[in-house]
C-alpha cells in the first residue's frame, strides 16, 4: 500500500486531459426541466423493546446514565435493484440512544417503487433487541450505521451494520462489522457474517458501508475506518490529553455472493493522531474509471489539536483539517493508492437557538454517474456564505478519482438559511438529484422548523460542474409540512442521522429520511420516503 498523501492546500499538477476538463468545468449552458416531488409516505417501523430480554438490556443502559428514544428511527439508507426499478430496500437505526447507536436495525421492503412499505419478516439479528442469541454474531447491545446494497442482477441485497457493547471502559467494549444478506429481495434475512471483530475496550469499529459490484454480481465490498484509543481504560475524552488516536480505513470483500467475508484489513492509515471516517465505495460501470474501486471519505490531520470522531459525536480540541479524499484499487481491493484530495472542506456545523445539531458536519457523501462513469462528493461547506452558514459544496470527476474539478455550491437554499445533511446520486438517464434539509421556514417562534428538499442538474445538461445548471432548475420540497428538529433525538446534538438515502429507481429519485414531531407519529422520529422526477 501506498501511504502517500497529497498536499491539501494546493491542487495537483493536472495530467494530460486534465486541463481541458478544467476549462470545461464553467463553461456548460444551463438547461431548465421539469423535476417536481410527490407526497411523503411514512415508512412503518419496528421497536424493538418489547421483548424480556432487551427490555431488561435497556433497563441495565439506563441505570447507567444513558437516555433511550423509544420508537425513533434515525439514519435511514436506501438501494435500488438494478433488476425491477420498482424494488427498493431501505435500513434505519430504531430507538436511537443519546450515546451511540441504537437498539437495532429496522429493514423495510417495497415493491411499488415506494408509495407503500412494510418491515421485512424476519430481520438482521444484528443486536441482541432484535433477536440475537448468546454466541451469535450479533450479540451486541447496540447497533448503528445501517447501509444496503443490491447486488448486479438484483438477486442478493446485502444489509450492514457496526454493532457494539456500551457499557465498558474507553470504547465500551467489543465492536464489530456485520453483514447481512437477503435471497428473496429484503423479506428474509440470513444470520450475519462477521467482517472484523474486536474485543478490546481500546478498538472501536465504526462508520462502515456495503458496496455491491455493478459489474462483478458475485463480489461485494465493505469499508470502514477503526479508531484505537490511548489505553484500555482510557475514557473517549483522554484524547484531551494524549495524542494517540488513530484511524485507519479498513476493507473486506466477498467474492461468493455474501456467504463469506474476508477479515477486514487496514488499506490506508493516516499515521499517529489522524483518522478517515465515513468511508464508502463506488465503482464506474462505464468511463475511464470503468471497475475501479473508490473509496471516499473524509481524512482528518490535526496539528496543535485533535479531534475524535465516533458514532457519539465528535469532540475537538486545538485544530484540525478535513479534506475530502478518496483511495482507488484496480485489481479489485488487493491493492490501493495513497490519498488523493479532492478539496479542503471548510466544515460548516448547524445549530439551533444556540443548540448544536448533529448534522453530517465532516462527512463527504459519493456517487457515480452510471451513463458517462462521472464520479461525484458533496459535503457541508461554509465558504459560500458570508456568515459561514453551511451549504452544500459538490466537486466531480471525469477519470474515475484520478482529478477533481472546482469545488461549487449546488444547493438552492435561499440567503443564509442553512443546507445540511446532503445525499447525492444519479439516477438512469444521468441526472444528478441532491437531497439536504433547510431551515428557510423557521420563524423566530419556531427555530427548528426544518424541511427536507432535493436539487438537481439534468441529464440534458452539458456540465453538472456549471452552478448553473443546478440553479435554473431550483428545488423541490420533499415534505409538504414542516417539521421540528428540536424535537428530535438529542444524541451530541438534535440527531436524525449523519445522512439520509437517495436511489434511483429508472428515471426516479427515491428519498429516504427522517422527520421529527409533529410530523413525526410513533415516536419522537420517523422515517418518511418520498419520490422525485
Amino acid at each position: 500500500m501506498n501511504a502517500k498523501i497529497f498536499p491539501r492546500f494546493a491542487r495537483r499538477s493536472l495530467p494530460p486531459g486534465a486541463a481541458v476538463f478544467a476549462l470545461l468545468a464553467g463553461a456548460g449552458v444551463a438547461v431548465a426541466t421539469t423535476f417536481s416531488a410527490g407526497v411523503p409516505v411514512r415508512v412503518p417501523d419496528h421497536p424493538l423493546g418489547g421483548g424480556a430480554v432487551c427490555a431488561a438490556l435497556v433497563a441495565r443502559q439506563q441505570a447507567l446514565g444513558s437516555v433511550n428514544y423509544p420508537a425513533s428511527e434515525v439514519e435511514p439508507y436506501v438501494a435500488a435493484d438494478p433488476a425491477d426499478p420498482n424494488h427498493l430496500v431501505g435500513s434505519a437505526q430504531q430507538d436511537r440512544w443519546n450515546d451511540g447507536g441504537s437498539n437495532g436495525l429496522t429493514n423495510v421492503v417495497s415493491r411499488d417503487g415506494g408509495a407503500t412499505w412494510a418491515p421485512a419478516a424476519a430481520q438482521p439479528a444484528f443486536s441482541i433487541c432484535a433477536g440475537a442469541t448468546p454466541g451469535s454474531p450479533g450479540y451486541f447491545q447496540r447497533s448503528t450505521d445501517p447501509w444496503v446494497s443490491f447486488s448486479a442482477d438484483g438477486r442478493v441485497v446485502y444489509s450492514i451494520a457496526d454493532s457494539f457493547n456500551a457499557d465498558g471502559p474507553a470504547f465500551g467494549g467489543a465492536s464489530a462489522i456485520l453483514i447481512s444478506r437477503s435471497l428473496d429481495g429484503g423479506d428474509h434475512w440470513e444470520t450475519p457474517v462477521t467482517a472484523r471483530l474486536d474485543t478490546s475496550t481500546q478498538v472501536l469499529n465504526d462508520k462502515e458501508s456495503v458496496t455491491a459490484d455493478p459489474l462483478l454480481a458475485d463480489r461485494a465490498y465493505a469499508v470502514w475506518d477503526q479508531l484505537v484509543s490511548p489505553q484500555s481504560h482510557a475514557n473517549p475524552s483522554a484524547y484531551n490529553h494524549a495524542f494517540t488516536y488513530r484511524g485507519p480505513s479498513y476493507f473486506s470483500r466477498t467474492t461468493d455472493r455474501g456467504l463469506t467475508w474476508s477479515t477486514g484489513r487496514i488499506v490506508f492509515d493516516p499515521g499517529q493522531n489522524d483518522q478517515t471516517i465515513g468511508n464508502q465505495i463506488v465503482v464506474p460501470a462505464t468511463g475511464p474509471g470503468r471497475g475501479v474501486l473508490i473509496d471516499g471519505f473524509d481524512l482528518i490531520t490535526n496539528k496543535g489539536g485533535a479531534c475524535l470522531y465516533t458514532h457519539g459525536g465528535q469532540h475537538c480540541r486545538g485544530s484540525s483539517t478535513s479534506t475530502a479524499a478518496v483511495i482507488r484499487s484496480t485489481d479489485g481491493g488487493t491493492t490501493w493508492s495513497g490519498a488523493i484530495g479532492i478539496d479542503t472542506q471548510q466544515v460548516a456545523s448547524v445549530t439551533i437557538a444556540g443548540h448544536p445539531v448533529r448534522s453530517s458536519d465532516e462527512l463527504p457523501e459519493f456517487a457515480v454517474n452510471p451513463v458517462n462513469g462521472f464520479v461525484y462528493a458533496v459535503w457541508q461547506d461554509s465558504r459560500f456564505s458570508s456568515a459561514g452558514t453551511s451549504k452544500i459544496a459538490f466537486a466531480q470527476s471525469a477519470d474515475g478519482g484520478l482529478t477533481w474539478g472546482p469545488t461549487i455550491r449546488v444547493d438552492q437554499s435561499p440567503g443564509d438559511a442553512p443546507a445540511f445533511v446532503p445525499q447525492i446520486h444519479a439516477a438512469s438517464d444521468g441526472t444528478i438529484g441532491l437531497t439536504y434539509y433547510d431551515l428557510q421556514n423557521a420563524t423566530p417562534a419556531q427555530p427548528g422548523l426544518t424541511d427536507a428538499f432535493i436539487a438537481h442538474c439534468h441529464a440534458a445538461t452539458s456540465d453538472c460542474g456549471n452552478p448553473a445548471n443546478w440553479a435554473v432548475n431550483g428545488q423541490a420540497r420533499l415534505t409538504t409540512t414542516s417539521f421540528d428538529y428540536t424535537t428530535a433525538p438529542d444524541a451530541g446534538g438534535y440527531f436524525l442521522g449523519d445522512y439520509s438515502g437517495l436511489a434511483g429507481t429508472g428515471p426516479t429519485l427515491n428519498a429516504c429520511f427522517g422527520m421529527a414531531l409533529p410530523v413525526a407519529t410513533s415516536g419522537v422520529s420517523d422515517i418518511f420516503a418520498n419520490h422525485a422526477g
